[in-house]
Formats: C-alpha cells, sequence, structure tokens
C-alpha cells in the first residue's frame, strides 16, 4: 500500500519476512522536475518486486529520479544496484558508511573482517558463530555501485523541497538524514523509531563511542521543532521530542544495569555480560537466543560498556586471551 504522508511525499511499507523488524517504510518524494527514493529495502526477490511495484504504481520516470541512502545497512541500501542498473539517476550516500558498503562485498573486506575482529575481544566468537549467517552478510549489496559522497551540511533540492545533510552518526558511524528546516520534515532513517528503540553497537575504537555520539545527536533534534518525522521502521511518531527523552531514559536504565552487572561479575567479557543482560526477544534464555540476534546482543552491550568506559565508571583491559575484560577496578 502507498499513501501520501505530506504533499508530493509517499510512503510505502517493505516486508523484511524472516527479521525481526519485520518491515521498513520507503519514501518516495515526487516533483515535476525531480523525484528522490529514501532507502530500498533488503536485495532479495520480494522487495525487488516491491520496488518494481512502487516504481510503476508512482510513474517514476528513472532518469529524473534519484536516490538517497540514509546509512549502510542491507535493509537501507540493498537495491542500490538494482536501481543503478534501472537507470536511477545518481545515488546519494555519506563518505564515512559509503566505505563501509565499499568494503563490504565479500566476506574477507574490512567490514566482515572489522566485524569477526570484534567479536573475538567481545568473547563472541565462544558461540561458535559464522559471519556467512550474519543477516547483514547475507542480504548485503552484491556488487559496487557508483554514488555521490555526502557530508552532514551539504544540501540536496529535490523541487520545492531544500534539504539539508543533518549528522545522525551514532546508529552507524556515518548515518545522515534529510532536514527541510521551513518545512520541519526530517527523514530520520534509523535515528529515532516509535516503539522499538535503533540498535547502538560498537563499530571500532577509530569511530568513538557510538552510544555517546548518539545520545548527543538525538538530543540536539529536540532543537529543531520537528513536525513531520518519517522514520526507516514502524509507526510514525507524533511527539518527536517526547520520544526522544524516552529514548535517552531507556538507554540511562541500559547504562546502569550493565553498570550493575559488572559490579556483580566482577570480571566479566562483553558475551558474558551481554547473557545476564534483559532482552526483548523470545527466548527462554541466552542459549536459545537465534544466532542473527547474538550478533546483535552482543555488540549493543559492548556499545554499553565503551560508554561506561569513556566516562570512567568501569575499567577495559585486554586479557592475555585477546578478549577484553571488564570490571569496576584495574583486576
Amino acid at each position: 500500500m502507498i499513501k501520501e504522508v505530506y504533499k508530493n511525499i509517499y510512503q510505502a511499507t517493505f516486508p523484511l519476512t524472516g527479521n525481526p523488524l519485520k518491515s521498513i517504510n520507503i519514501f518516495v518524494i515526487k516533483t515535476e522536475d525531480c523525484n528522490l527514493i529514501i532507502d530500498t529495502g533488503f536485495n532479495n526477490e520480494e522487495n525487488r518486486k516491491n520496488m518494481d511495484a512502487l516504481i510503476k504504481n508512482l510513474d517514476l520516470d528513472m532518469t529524473k529520479t534519484k536516490l538517497f541512502l540514509t546509512h549502510l545497512h542491507s535493509d537501507h541500501v540493498g537495491l542500490a544496484k538494482y536501481l543503478e542498473n534501472k537507470g536511477i539517476s545518481e545515488i546519494f550516500m555519506s563518505k564515512v558508511d559509503g566505505f563501509f558498503i565499499e568494503n563490504g562485498i565479500n566476506v574477507d573486506d574490512y567490514q566482515w573482517q572489522n566485524i569477526l575482529k570484534n567479536a573475538k575481544l567481545q568473547g563472541l566468537l565462544e558461540e561458535n558463530v559464522d559471519i556467512n549467517n550474519h543477516p547483514g552478510f547475507k542480504n548485503r549489496p552484491k556488487e559496487k555501485f557508483t554514488y555521490t559522497k555526502l557530508e552532514p551540511g551539504d544540501k540536496l533540492n529535490i523541487g520545492e523541497f531544500s534539504f539539508e545533510i543533518l549528522d545522525e552518526a551514532g546508529h552507524t558511524p556515518g548515518m545522515v538524514g534529510l532536514l527541510e528546516k521551513d518545512k520541519k520534515i526530517l527523514f530520520c532513517g534509523d535515528h529515532i523509531l516509535g516503539k522499538i528503540t535503533p540498535n547502538i553497537t560498537y563499530w571500532a575504537d577509530e569511530y568513538g563511542d557510538s552510544l555517546g555520539i548518539y545520545l548527543r545527536n538525538i538530543e540536539k533534534i529536540k532543537d529543531l521543532d520537528i513536525k513531520y518525522l518519517f522514520s526507516s521502521h514502524r509507526f510514525l511518531i507524533e511527539d518527536v521530542n517526547g520520544r526522544i527523552d524516552e529514548l535517552i531514559c531507556h538507554h540511562e536504565e541500559r547504562l546502569n544495569d550493565t553498570l550493575a552487572i559488572v559490579k556483580s561479575l566482577k570480571k566479566a567479557n562483553t558475551r558474558d555480560i551481554a547473557k545476564s543482560m534483559s532482552w526483548d526477544i523470545r527466548a527462554k534464555n541466552w542459549s536459545d537466543f537465534p544466532e542473527s540476534q547474538k550478533w546483535f546482543a552482543v555488540g549493543e552491550a559492548a556499545a554499553h560498556l565503551k560508554h561506561l568506559v569513556a566516562e570512567e565508571k568501569i575499567v577495559e583491559k585486554l586479557d592475555s586471551d585477546g578478549i577484553y575484560y571488564y570490571s569496576i577496578n584495574n583486576i
């Protein structure tokens, strides 16, 4: 189903079959001079059919249509090459997240080897996880595509819409949004979601404290007076600032819980701390977790632990087994 959510802005919902996210909201801006598709869905036959139907139903001329990718995750970039092959006129993506896509086509590329390196440091390899079963790897773009690199502060004009590229780093190192200040519109990707909380994971030390970066970036949204927030998943949020406060509160509680677990375990690696955390998932215990969710749970635990280290509330130590351990004092 396609619905007009603002004059000349349309929303379609693509299913993400087999994924806990369930679906993704794809937005299209259609104007007399130019069109813009925002994100794509997974690189699979189901979403290719959905994209073809969207293009047909909105009668989009590919030579007058551009694609904006909010961030590197496969449910957002999966069909970029498919749309390039269909003749889309230009693709936009941030320089930072574009690096991951360019270096994430094959299993030996940086993106997947970096995830495996982190899994080793976090103790996750004890679970015998396989990168080939990682949802991001299974649904990734299988070919590189040509894109124009964007930076926060750049401008993008689509018909009567004048957008500024907004820094939304946190969920990924280079996630960006589209801000239309005069119309109080923000296409935010996964930055702020209704009901569910965006997964904040650890990427690498060179990308900084991802949770701290995320919290600062969502706090800044409160000053923008956004009236129309177009998010990539679930329903569209009406009380933007209220939802931001809820997300900040959620992470404060999560940090307190994580700190309490570190105190109780005295010394533990990321995987063992994640096992002790509470998760909103239909699983009886950690051993009942699907492998795909173990990747995400341990990554999120790592982000909270790294933030506590940055705040000097806990200590991180690389042990002789090549795994990071956390404690209150330097044990």
